[in-house]
């Protein structure tokens, strides 16, 4: 490297550390020129302009003799939101988030690509200027970790109650004030999610899979992320990918991640998947083309070691453990700070070695026999869970096969491949965020993953997922026929729903109050009345078991009403909301879509009309969050749910599938057209977290709560409302009314964006 280029990433860098993390990684502007080979060496300058920072990089490009293109990209920093200044970031992002989920049934609408014939020019080397990506830098501008308690040997803290699922942490909610102490535990922020910040834990390998990345935005939320041995990222496209000029910053911003990566010895690999590309190609591992489909799931896995106490309360050791989230937000500033987003996130321990030495003590609800039902007299030595099945098997359709080893490998081993390229690169392993994992006493009882070489699916594998207190609902693109009809979309989760109710008959009373279920999504597919219908018997356990869904004319006869209410936001909320019209743009809903008549008598607002019932500050922020829930028959007090979905599907066939009639086979199929993953919670699946000692309740918070002085206050997990001590409440913080939500009348009219 040229003496004078390093003299200025050195400037650079001193100047990062003087005026902090926040101003350099948020620069206003970032203008990336190219020039051709003649020009001279690649260069770094730095100007200020008032408080702003302006960033310019030259870099060399043999490709394009003597033309110079700019490419402004904003850094993800947010604004104020009633600032009416719009970044070109933002005007990127609003553009491409019409299209999420909106990519449904609608021919004419299909997902567009990025353009590919103006690709980044490979003019990059392999001393590539790292934008944030250096690792003492990156280090220094870690995040401060929050307090919180060392995770027990456990995927559940017994000492707290359960927390089925959490809500991201949004600027109204981050005040101190704005919310109690003692309700601050159903936030957490992006880096909470994943289970970064713990004490003493070593990160090994890190999965992450999503529709619309900004890559910007994880690198600056996630500096250290260069020093976790293997990171794989599955998603669709990134923001600003319709933005020439924006989709060359995100690239840059992956090869500088790639890079920073390798010299510390680490991997990371990006995954693009699109349905609609060639059959069996880089970016379509399925056999067919689904020209309309997108890779819609929100997930992270996270591979850790964590030091937990030895059995016995002797000492303590370590353990490797996964940590599964499912989630709703796209990886970007919007949408996980200033909109409203949901997770479901659970630790698993590694496998014992043997099966006599698995705890005898499994939830029998998860237990998957050979012919795909489930039988609660089956012991965990027969079968896998099946929640290790839904999940191995999802990421099976992703095709990544790539053999590898998923942790650190141990001091002293031969085949010390990250120590040798850390070297390679003049640093030792004192300068890591996650140190080599130590040699392992064969003697001790350690239990941590091997270096041993795996795929993704057998990686997975290797955990323990019998505790697991949610069901897995994935939809994968395809058209799917025989046993594996039920293993996706809509018909998995009636599958389920069914193996709650067992039986329609000894319903009684139950059955005749069953509530509508309760709808609320971010986006809604060009419906049919006939689809909605079969859709909702499907989900109805007081007659799912009389309905064939195979059978194109059998389906519940009741009024739409009385099967379920759609959450949708009204054009005055999106206009409120913090983020002004322009969060609208993640709420894609068609006017040709919405405006069915047989859909309108269903549409309830998003927020109460009485402003004082915002138990979660969540009124003001897009609702991108997904949840269907079933509301117990009311008895009394009872404002209980018989189980509820926190997924990425929305409402549309492309998502959840649609039953047709296979030309080859004769017989009948579920074509999906979207990746999509959701979790289901039930009293049934929260049994076994919960002791096991008293029939579980699933109770909401905030809202059918009693008014103190005018304001709404908030339920605790420990109060029983009613007095009765005959159950065991798990709250759950939805942030809407599901029992008792406001529905449209003249003065609300349905958001829309065409």
């Amino acid at each position: 490297m040229p003496k004078i280029l390093e003299h200025v990433i050195a400037l650079f860098t001193t100047y990062c550390d003087k005026i902090g993390p926040s101003k350099s990684v948020n620069a206003e502007s970032h203008v990336l020129h190219y020039r051709s080979s003649s020009m001279p060496q690649s260069l770094l300058i730095m100007s200020m302009n008032g408080a702003k920072a302006r960033e310019v990089i030259t870099i060399d490009s043999s490709d394009d003799e003597g033309e110079q293109v700019a490419a402004a990209a904003s850094s993800g920093h947010k604004k104020s939101p009633n600032s009416s200044t719009v970044s070109a970031k933002k005007q990127s992002q609003e553009v491409i988030a019409l299209l999420d989920d909106s990519s449904d049934d609608d021919d004419e609408n299909p997902v567009p690509k990025m353009d590919r014939k103006r690709k980044a020019r490979p003019c990059i080397e392999d001393e590539i200027i790292e934008m944030e990506s250096s690792v003492n830098l990156s280090m220094a501008r870690k995040p401060a970790a929050r307090k919180r308690a060392a995770p027990k040997n456990s995927s559940v803290d017994n000492n707290s109650p359960v927390i089925p699922f959490y809500l991201f942490e949004t600027t109204s909610a981050k005040p101190p004030s704005a919310i109690p102490n003692k309700n601050r535990k159903y936030f957490q922020t992006l880096r909470e999610a994943i289970g970064l910040d713990v004490p003493n834990r070593q990160i090994q390998w890190l999965i992450i899979s999503n529709f619309l990345v900004d890559f910007r935005y994880v690198y600056e939320k996630l500096p250290d992320v260069v020093q976790i041995p293997r990171v794989v990222v599955f998603y669709g496209s990134y923001f600003g990918g319709m933005d020439f000029h924006q989709g060359l910053m995100q690239e840059l911003i992956m090869k500088n991640w790639k890079a920073a990566a390798e010299r510390n010895g680490n991997t990371v690999d990006f995954i693009r998947l699109v349905p609609g590309d060639p059959p069996k190609s880089k970016t379509n591992p399925l056999p067919v083309k689904i020209t309309y489909g997108c890779h819609h799931t929100k997930l992270f896995l996270t591979g850790f070691d964590d030091q937990v106490s030895s059995e016995g309360g002797r000492g303590s050791t370590r353990q490797s453990m996964i940590r599964v989230v499912v989630h709703t937000a796209n990886l970007g500033a919007s949408d996980v700070e200033y909109q409203t987003n949901g997770f479901y996130a659970q630790n698993f321990p590694l496998k014992k070695k043997t099966v006599e030495q698995r705890s005898s003590i499994v939830n029998p609800y998860k237990i998957a026999t050979k012919g795909g039902g489930v039988d609660s007299t089956s012991a965990a030595a027969k079968s896998t869970c099946s929640f290790e099945n839904d999940l191995a098997e999802y990421l099976e359709s992703y095709n990544y096969n790539t053999l590898q080893s998923w942790c650190a490998p141990t001091l002293g081993g031969s085949m010390d491949i990250r120590e040798a390229r850390l070297k390679r690169f003049g640093q030792g392993s004192s300068s890591t965020a996650y140190p080599l994992q130590q040699a392992v006493n064969t003697k001790d009882t350690s239990r941590i993953l091997t270096s041993q070489e795996l795929s993704l699916a057998d990686l997975i594998r290797q955990y323990d997922y019998s505790s697991a207190y949610a069901v897995l609902i994935p939809s994968v693109p395809g058209y799917h026929t025989g046993m594996a009809i039920k293993k996706y979309g809509y018909l998995k989760l009636r599958q389920e729903i069914i193996d709650l109710f067992p039986s329609s008959q000894s319903l009684g009373e139950k059955k005749k109050k069953k509530p509508p279920m309760v709808c609320q999504i971010s986006s809604l597919g060009s419906l049919s009345e006939k689809w909605l219908r079969k859709f909702c018997s499907a989900l109805d356990y007081t007659s799912t078991h009389h309905t064939n869904p195979l059978d194109d004319n059998c389906m519940s006869t009741k009024p739409f009403q009385s099967l379920v209410k759609i959450i949708w936001p009204t054009t005055d909320e999106i206009r409120n909301s913090v983020e002004g019209v322009e969060g609208g743009g993640s709420v894609p809903g068609r006017e040709s879509n919405l405006q069915k008549s047989f859909l309108k008598p269903l549409y309830h607002r998003w927020s109460k009309r009485d402003s004082r019932k915002d138990p979660f500050l969540t009124a003001r922020h897009v609702p991108h969050i997904k949840t269907i829930v079933q509301p117990s028959p009311s008895f009394g007090n009872d404002r209980s749910i018989e189980w509820l979905l926190l997924s990425s599907h929305n409402l549309s066939k492309a998502a959840w599938g649609q039953v047709q009639n296979n030309k080859r086979s004769g017989g009948k199929d579920c074509f999906i057209s979207h990746w999509e993953l959701g979790v289901m919670f039930s009293p049934a699946t929260l049994l076994e977290v919960c002791g096991m000692t008293k029939p579980v309740r699933i109770l909401p918070i905030g809202y059918d709560a009693a008014q103190v002085n005018g304001t709404i206050s908030l339920c605790d997990d420990g109060d029983d409302d009613d007095g009765s001590s005959d159950f065991i409440n798990v709250r759950v913080p939805l942030p809407y009314d599901v029992h008792m939500p406001d529905a449209y009348d003249g003065r609300d009219e349905y958001w829309t964006v065409n």
